[in-house]
């Protein structure tokens, strides 16, 4: 084996030299901080079982690093459990990477940087692939002693997986299943258990009335719910009982499909640009039973929403929030959305687009998770005639036959991959 010591003013040229001494295949077996620069000890034609021997001269034995991240700490620890030619490298002498294109650390601090060649970069994806495909694995061979000692129990998870339930949830109703008992039963109870833990808003905006705005993402649906829920009350109450209020300054379309509906239902509707203006506004409507705000689409993740939401906390406390929420969404979306919008206190959720939806299941998952009631759901675009107060028993049952039509329209194979993923995810 060919050992070099190069030495350096910083590591970088200290690379440099080693690269063009001994060129790219290079390994690096140490690195070291010396006075006035940095000391690198290289390989060629190296004999891997040499390394774990090997000791650079006048250098005591390296103590691990105590000030990498845990992150960084965990992975490097796999990967010395993994990369098969470090097996015998003891964990403080782990300063090498496969080529010299990159150093593992500056000499300028203690913390460990994994580099980022190409070679090592390969082998953690493929170390990440083999770990998953062992989870996979696991998971079967859990899912088929499920199956065999629990037959039930497992049906009952599959079909609550089928309707779009997160695992944790799932898994949480399916542990009370019954092996004695009928299928049907089982399956009954852990509906009605599931709409037990729905927690619902019944009819408070309609009935109430009060100051309410609706926040959410952009295209969810939170102007065409003001029109309905301010048609509803219009027809209980007359127009002159409801005011439209929009804080929406960034699309002009915005203000004119709301001054649409407004001049349809004759009722006012009045633009807040700013937190002096919304609290000028809200006064002078405070004669109004029902006052309806919608403001801007955000996404949960616009550095600029904080900034909107403070609007509606210059309203002070009698400004209620609803949080929209589009069911065709992903799940995570949707647990994103409310996490981000919880800045302000929610009074509950609207839930829109379940015509649209290929399954409900996520969007109760979040409303149950996260404790947030529903209000309302929206199934067309239809003013009001679409908009229905939330009943837990009544989106259960819809949730359901969301999943069967979904179920008729795939093939046997389909389903089978499908439900082959989401046990692995209820499992892993």
């Amino acid at each position: 084996m060919n050992i070099k010591r190069f030495h350096a003013e910083d590591m970088r040229t200290a690379i440099r030299k080693v690269r063009e001494a001994m060129g790219p295949d290079a390994v690096i077996l140490s690195n070291q901080e010396m006075n006035g620069g940095v000391e690198i000890v290289a390989a060629m034609d190296y004999d891997e079982s040499l390394f774990g021997n090997f000791q650079p001269e006048g250098r005591q034995e390296a103590t691990p690093p105590t000030e990498a991240a845990p992150q960084q700490r965990k992975m490097r620890e796999e990967a010395l459990n993994d990369i098969r030619y470090a097996r015998n490298l003891p964990e403080a002498e782990f300063h090498f990477s496969a080529k010299v294109d990159e150093p593992l650390r500056s000499p300028s601090s203690q913390n460990h940087i994994w580099t980022q060649e190409p070679a090592i970069m390969e082998m953690q994806n493929e170390l990440k692939s083999l770990r998953g495909l062992l989870v996979n694995q696991l998971s079967g061979l859990a899912w088929g002693q499920e199956t065999h000692y629990h037959p039930q129990r497992a049906r009952l998870l599959q079909r609550l997986l089928a309707l779009g339930l997160s695992s944790a949830l799932a898994r949480d109703i399916a542990t009370g299943a019954e092996e004695k008992e009928s299928f049907d039963y089982i399956w009954r109870k852990a509906l009605g258990m599931l709409a037990h833990k729905l927690p619902v808003a019944d009819n408070p905006i309609i009935d109430a009335g009060g100051v309410i705005a609706l926040v959410g993402a952009t295209g969810v649906g939170k102007t065409t719910s003001i029109a309905k829920l301010a048609a509803r009350y219009t027809l209980r109450h007359g127009p002159q009982s409801v005011a439209l209020i929009t804080t929406d300054n960034f699309r002009v379309a915005a203000h004119e499909q709301l001054r649409s509906y407004a001049r349809i239902m004759g009722v006012p509707m009045v633009v807040a640009a700013d937190a002096d203006a919304l609290r000028h506004t809200l006064d002078s409507l405070c004669n109004k039973g029902l006052v309806l705000i919608d403001t801007a689409g955000m996404s949960q993740r616009d550095m600029e929403l904080s900034q909107h939401l403070s609007l509606l906390k210059s309203g002070g406390r009698r400004i209620q929030t609803y949080l929209t929420l589009a069911t065709n969404s992903q799940r995570g979306v949707l647990n994103e959305s409310v996490q981000a919008f919880k800045e302000i206190p929610l009074a509950g959720s609207i839930f829109t687009k379940i015509d649209e939806t290929t399954s409900l299941g996520g969007a109760l998952s979040v409303a149950i998770e996260q404790d947030l009631p529903v209000a309302y759901y929206c199934d067309g675009q239809r003013v009001p005639e679409d908009l229905h107060p939330a009943r837990a028993h009544n989106l259960i049952s819809r949730s359901v036959a969301i999943m069967q039509q979904v179920a008729a329209g795939n093939s046997e194979e389909q389903i089978s991959i499908a439900l082959t993923g989401m046990m692995a995810r209820a499992h892993g």
